[in-house]
């Protein structure tokens, strides 16, 4: 590691979270009863104050936009380093086709990369560790949208972030459903096992969570039945959140809005109401 990069690190270390990665990296000696963990799927789709309270409990939504389940289980090896978690909730869909991890871990973890958790990590699942790691502004010069100059002065000058960490809920607003027949990539592929998500079991049964997976829906013109149930071939306890939610609930094809988000997470309070209690 390089002096420059230490200090460029040292900025978003000290600085009010920008990001829900660096939020995490925040954390410590927190005690959540429930995390949710996702893509935009679950930041557009679980309203944390709602489900605070419904349930009284302390949560706390993990989502983040384009995130794969490989982005997820970074997130949760961080978060259960120095926090603890009673339940886990890990939104499934054609995310379970891949285990590689998006540029949300490359671009979002590279101010954090000697954090031993996230060195690992990267050094396992990118074959560019070594530039990464040892190349002076290598790794904010491929990742400047992210973690660039301009994210750099927002840091500096704590710029509050458009959407709170410590929350984590976008609400959606409006609806925008095509015409035509949109596609979602990966709901007709063959499905297997997932080793990702094995080590995502693994870890949450290490640091004694619960893991609890659930699947949301999609509007009319898409049916994801036949994934569903090559799903639950792999994960037979999945909650399947996928039905009751007419097209004037969905901002578009694979999000719902605001209105239909706070129906979903009424419906996944009702669906687990055994385990929160």
């Amino acid at each position: 590691m390089f002096v420059s990069d230490i200090l460029y690190s040292k900025i978003y270390r000290n600085a009010n979270p920008r990001s829900t990665l660096q939020y995490i990296l925040k954390l410590k000696n927190e005690n959540f009863d429930v995390v949710f963990l996702g893509s935009s799927r679950v930041a557009n789709h679980i309203d944390t104050d709602l489900f605070n309270k419904l349930s009284q409990k302390k949560t706390v939504n993990l989502g983040v936009q384009g995130a794969s389940l490989n982005d997820n289980m970074l997130q949760l090896k961080l978060l259960l380093e120095s926090n603890k978690v009673k339940l886990v909730f890990l939104q499934i869909d054609s995310n379970l086709n891949t285990t590689n991890p998006s540029n949300i871990s490359t671009a979002e973890a590279m101010p954090f990369i000697e954090n031993p958790i996230v060195a690992s990590h990267t050094k396992k699942y990118n074959p560019d560790f070594e530039q990464l790691y040892y190349i002076p502004f290598y790794r904010y010069a491929i990742n400047d949208s992210k973690i660039g100059i301009r994210e750099t002065f927002f840091t500096l000058i704590n710029k509050k972030p458009v959407i709170d960490p410590s929350n984590g809920y976008i609400p959606k607003l409006g609806n925008t459903i095509p015409n035509t027949q949109p596609t979602i990539m990966g709901l007709k592929k063959r499905l297997q096992g997932n080793p990702i998500l094995d080590e995502i079991r693994a870890l949450c049964q290490e640091k004694n969570a619960k893991l609890v997976l659930f699947i949301t829906p999609y509007c009319s013109k898409i049916n994801p039945d036949s994934y569903v149930l090559k799903m639950k071939k792999i994960a037979p306890d999945l909650i399947d959140l996928t039905k009751g939610y007419p097209d004037s609930l969905f901002f578009n094809c694979g999000h719902l809005n605001d209105q239909g988000a706070k129906k979903l997470t009424q419906a996944l309070y009702e669906s687990t109401k055994p385990l929160l209690n």
